[in-house]
């Protein structure tokens, strides 16, 4: 029987492309059998201190996953599970997972930054990033932020993000302090006391700021910094008592006896 040229290039073609998908699932197979050459592990903040380094995520990931990345084959990799758990770090803002032609994982983090630290007496400290989500301590790093004291309510600060809030509208003074680099170098502490009116307690200085009410928070700090970068009183710092912001328009102070 005489095969027809047509039908020759035909059958030419069907085994090309059969010998082909046999490549490539040896190919598949051999990529899923090996291991994980490198992990690259990239962590981007904006503070130079970080909460967690780059050992510390893999060691988290090695723990939750039950497995050692390190050596483990490709096909034991689930790029989606470990996105999840990265996502789920309170630690991490959020994260990209993704594995290269070369067998390499790369981890990419933007980290959670702290604007500010909640101290509570009867609970573990933590911090708050701008969009009110806590932080926990680490004990890798301490970062140098305001310390937010006195009555903090647990309701109150499970509801920040919800406008009306009081830990909102305090959330919102602290972004502004954060952001101004004169105003974070100067405030160390935030006290709210029983009426949830707030004493600052500056880093340098015995002198106490009654920042009162949380009403014209814009004006009060523009105010607290005129003062401030206006020069010491004629009397002396050590002779300054507190500032009270809350009174009137002007910083009124009170010297000590």
């Amino acid at each position: 029987m005489k095969i027809g040229k047509p039908n020759i290039l035909r059958i030419i073609r069907v085994l090309g492309v059969a010998g082909i998908m046999v490549m490539l699932y040896f190919s598949i197979q051999m990529k899923a059998n090996s291991n994980i050459k490198n992990i690259n592990i990239v962590l981007e903040s904006k503070t130079k201190r970080k909460l967690v380094e780059k050992e510390d995520i893999l060691k988290y990931l090695n723990k939750a996953l039950d497995k050692d990345l390190e050596i483990e084959k490709i096909d034991k990799v689930e790029i989606s599970e470990i996105e999840y758990l990265m996502d789920k770090s309170k630690y991490i803002k959020n994260s990209e997972v993704y594995l290269d032609s070369k067998n390499n994982l790369h981890i990419y983090c933007v980290l959670r930054d702290p604007i500010v630290r909640i101290s509570r007496r009867n609970g573990k400290d933590f911090y708050l990033d701008s969009d009110g989500n806590p932080i926990p301590i680490s004990r890798r790093a301490a970062i140098r932020v305001p310390i937010i004291t006195g009555n903090i309510k647990v309701g109150e600060l499970s509801e920040i993000k919800k406008k009306g809030n009081t830990f909102h509208e305090i959330l919102e003074l602290s972004k502004k302090i954060y952001s101004d680099q004169f105003l974070n170098a100067l405030i160390e502490q935030i006290y709210i006391d029983n009426n949830n009116r707030l004493t600052m307690i500056p880093k340098l200085g015995r002198q106490k700021i009654e920042f009162g009410s949380l009403n014209k928070i814009d004006n009060k700090l523009a105010r607290l910094k005129t003062f401030y970068k206006a020069g010491m009183p004629s009397s002396g710092w050590a002779n300054v008592e507190k500032l009270n912001l809350d009174l009137t328009d002007q910083v009124v102070i009170t010297k000590r006896n």
